[in-house]
């Protein structure tokens, strides 16, 4: 396998000449970001998929919740439309994603959108008069220029060690870091060792500009997907379900509570067929136990309550997680500053433009 991997580097090259070229041509201006009047705050990676970005945009609408009038903007990825979308409570995942769904049925009073043209998304949100926008999955999105810029990268599997698609897994170069105002480090052991966190610090070396902070995920009590039940994994014989990129933590965390009998893993963001269902009812059902419970993932969850008359009589659940913070973060502080500075800017700009009017 790895004298195979060996092929893909010619591709890689010229994978990265042709990102290189493009971050030239916007840090140069030949290419333009937009700047809004509203404050932005993007969130994303430089690899393909599983940093925690979702959690991450739900830990912030918790932290700035009744404070701004706030939209969140993704591309809605998995979907099988095409442009600027409002999503609501009784959209189709077909429609506007999975995580898009998740997010406005978990908090409906925010403004939840999906398009991927985000200077397109951004002009139909700013007409709803949103407070704060917060973009989803747009680090390499360079046509916007956010206020904020948020980087993710798991403990497990750092960008500085990373490679370039298709050899490794991340969508530009490791240079490409510098734009980020602040660097999360996600999935961290709890808790973080001072020697680890001096370990990560040294590794990274954050820029004199940038904020480093160490995030964990902390797992809530299962919630049952159809009915009012109320299930733990106490004792129980458990068949894994997975549409997610990396269920390494997952595993770990309810192998280390139960016994994981089965573990049924697809594609991120695999849309379901009845086939599919089918055939996790099927494996369920040959699990020899009395005590025995299908577990899934929040987010694949969202595509999974479709199927609701097939799991009729069948013990469904979901696991439920949230970020953290390690230790005495000052994360909570950048977000909530840059929020009310911004909060202050917006209203006399406001307040200049009706003078001059």
């Amino acid at each position: 396998m790895p004298f195979l991997r060996l092929f893909l580097l010619p591709m890689m090259l010229i994978y990265g000449f042709v990102v290189y070229i493009r971050n030239v041509f916007f840090d140069y201006g030949l290419f333009t970001s937009k700047d809004y009047s509203v404050p932005i705050i993007s969130i994303g990676n430089l690899c393909s998929g599983g940093s925690g970005k979702s959690p991450l945009v739900e830990y912030i609408l918790r932290l700035i919740e009744n404070k701004e009038k706030v939209a969140v903007l993704s591309r809605g990825y998995g979907r099988d439309t095409r442009g600027f979308k409002w999503v609501t409570p009784k959209s189709y995942v077909k429609d506007v994603g999975d995580e898009s769904l998740q997010i406005v049925r978990k908090f409906p009073q925010v403004s939840v959108a999906v398009a991927e043209n985000r200077n397109e998304g951004i002009q139909n949100i700013i007409h709803e008069e949103s407070e704060l926008i917060i973009l989803d999955d747009a680090f390499q999105h360079r046509w916007v220029n956010p206020g904020l810029n948020i980087l993710l990268t798991t403990y497990d599997n750092l960008f500085i060690n990373d490679y370039l698609l298709p050899f490794g897994s991340l969508r530009e170069s490791r240079s490409g870091s510098k734009r980020a105002d602040i660097i999360v480090v996600t999935k961290t052991p709890y808790p973080l060792l001072p020697l680890d966190e001096y370990r990560l610090k040294e590794q990274i070396a954050p820029f004199f500009h940038q904020k480093l902070c160490y995030s964990y995920l902390n797992y809530l009590p299962l919630e049952s997907l159809f009915t009012n039940d109320k299930y733990s994994l106490d004792n129980k014989k458990i068949l894994l379900l997975t549409a997610i990129a990396s269920a390494k933590e997952l595993i770990d965390y309810v192998s280390s509570k139960t016994e994981v009998v089965e573990h049924m893993e697809f594609r991120d963001h695999h849309n379901f067929s009845k086939r599919d269902v089918k055939k996790i009812i099927d494996t369920y059902c040959k699990i020899d136990s009395q005590e025995k419970l299908i577990l899934t993932t929040e987010k694949d969850a969202v595509r999974l309550a479709f199927f609701e008359s097939y799991f009729e009589g069948i013990p469904i659940a979901y696991l439920p997680i949230e970020v953290k913070f390690q230790g005495k973060t000052n994360f909570n502080d950048l977000i909530l500053k840059y929020v009310e500075q911004n909060r202050v800017d917006s209203k006399f700009s406001k307040s200049e433009n009706t003078v001059h009017a």
